[in-house]
């Protein structure tokens, strides 16, 4: 098995993958020994121009898309000096080009397939977190009814007819294919009531996702947040998600703290005001 085959058979099962590809048949979109970054592709969303990792009658290749017949569900590949390496199927294009040698490629992360995750239960020392539910609208309202939460994440609190809507958004999933909303409510086991939320946003072509968290303040100052987001950044290292990341206000050192107990460190980096944590991957 060759590089590209071994490469194709990772990409195919779900990984975003680095490598070094050499030859001159692409040049100059891609030079012998660039560094190329190759993410699983969504075949339906390809169209001319995307370079792909495919295979085409038996070989592998990280070539253009130079025609698409939707209809028949297959693409053409081809190199970039007009050698047409023939059609194949949807199902034997594996990966598309992200980035070479750092610079994204227009649109490319829009064509990433959607990986199949869901948010599970997910079970920690004093904690459950359970996949949100729109059902869950009415018992948060009042969990999250506190105007001091926002004092620093900005906003108020929603009545529960609007947080009922926005959990429903929340639940039908991020609208953008390169993007996955993950969003869990907590509850203490103990007595079986709701005392907050966490949430994670994966970017699965960028190998990231971002945290946040939130505990309704009757039940802070009990380690609850640190615990459910310890519980949620064990869950997405198993998915496997490498970068882990979070903004916090630099005046909000309870969530600075639940940050370093993830094991995410402050960066200089700032974003509308707030401080990126990070815990870089592997």
């Amino acid at each position: 098995m060759g590089m590209l085959d071994a490469l194709a058979d990772r990409v195919g099962r779900g990984e975003t993958v680095e490598f070094r590809p050499t030859g001159g048949s692409m040049v100059p979109l891609i030079h012998s020994r660039q560094r190329v970054r190759v993410a699983p592709a969504d075949p339906a969303l390809v169209e001319v121009g995307d370079i792909v990792l495919a295979r085409v009658s038996g070989t592998v290749y990280l070539h253009l898309v130079s025609a698409v017949d939707a209809a028949r569900r297959r693409v053409q590949i081809g190199n970039n000096r007009g050698r047409v390496n023939g059609w194949t199927a949807h199902d034997r294009v594996y990966g598309i080009c992200l980035a070479v040698d750092g610079v994204p490629r227009a649109g490319a992360a829009a064509k990433v397939r959607r990986p199949a995750v869901r948010p599970a239960g997910i079970a920690a020392r004093r904690l459950d977190l359970l996949p949100l539910a729109v059902g869950h609208a009415a018992e948060m309202a009042l969990v999250l009814a506190d105007p001091a939460l926002y004092a620093f994440t900005g906003g108020t609190p929603l009545p529960p007819e609007a947080l009922r809507a926005r959990y429903a958004r929340l639940v039908a999933g991020s609208p953008d294919p390169a993007v996955v909303w993950c969003n869990w409510v907590v509850r203490l086991r103990q007595d079986g009531r709701l005392i907050g939320t966490v949430q994670a946003t994966l970017t699965p072509a960028r190998d990231r996702a971002e945290l946040a968290w939130v505990v309704g303040t009757p039940w802070q100052g009990h380690g609850y947040g640190a615990e459910a987001a310890r519980a949620l950044a064990e869950w997405l290292t198993a998915l496997p998600v490498g970068r882990l990341v979070a903004h916090v206000h630099p005046d909000h050192h309870a969530s600075a703290a639940i940050a370093a107990a993830c094991g995410l460190t402050a960066t200089r980096h700032r974003q509308d005001g707030e401080v990126r944590w990070e815990r870089p991957g592997p």
